[in-house]
């Protein structure tokens, strides 16, 4: 009988560490905080940590790969003003359904990439292809070619700020430092 009991209470010690170290690493597999969580910082204008960084990139990236697809539709050539109408819709719906969006986004765009960390500049190059992505200070072509300095777009003829170029292409940086 004591055998028996010795062997119960033993069972039950290794079910309770188990069970123990189970929740410890829960606890700590979640290394990136929460979306609420990193909100609050910027609320707050707490520092920005590369596992907060991490969560507005995933966050964002997230809502860009759905909002592809609504954005393929909108911008399609062979389609019906309804489609563009739904596909519209949708894509306000699917903006409202992402409250934490307006604050990420505006705190990536506010941050040049070189703070983000290695992981991160590769989520960013990812995500960079979709056009709803709000990209980092640097991001974008310059990830591939750090050369390249800036956009050159159509510019229209009422603009009256100093403008370098007209036409469509890239800025590039061409003096030898």
């Amino acid at each position: 009988m004591k055998k028996h009991n010795f062997q119960m209470k033993a069972n039950i010690f290794t079910a309770l560490c188990v069970l123990a170290c189970f929740c410890l690493l829960v606890a700590c597999g979640s290394v990136n905080p929460t979306p609420e969580q990193v909100a609050q910082k910027i609320a707050d204008k707490q520092p920005l940590t590369d596992a907060d960084y991490s969560t507005m990139i995933k966050y964002c990236g997230d809502y860009a790969e759905k909002a592809q697809t609504y954005y393929d539709i909108i911008n399609g050539q062979n389609v019906t003003p309804t489609e563009t109408q739904q596909a519209t819709s949708d894509l306000a719906s699917l903006y409202a359904e992402n409250k934490y969006l307006d604050a990420f986004s505006a705190a990536l765009y506010a941050v040049d990439e070189s703070q983000l960390g290695k992981e991160n500049v590769e989520k960013v190059k990812k995500y960079s292809s979709l056009q709803a992505f709000p990209l980092p200070g640097g991001a974008g072509k310059a990830l591939e070619n750090p050369a390249v300095v800036g956009m050159i777009e159509d510019m229209p003829d009422t603009d009256t700020s100093p403008v370098i170029a007209t036409g469509d292409g890239e800025a590039v940086d061409i003096q030898v430092k």
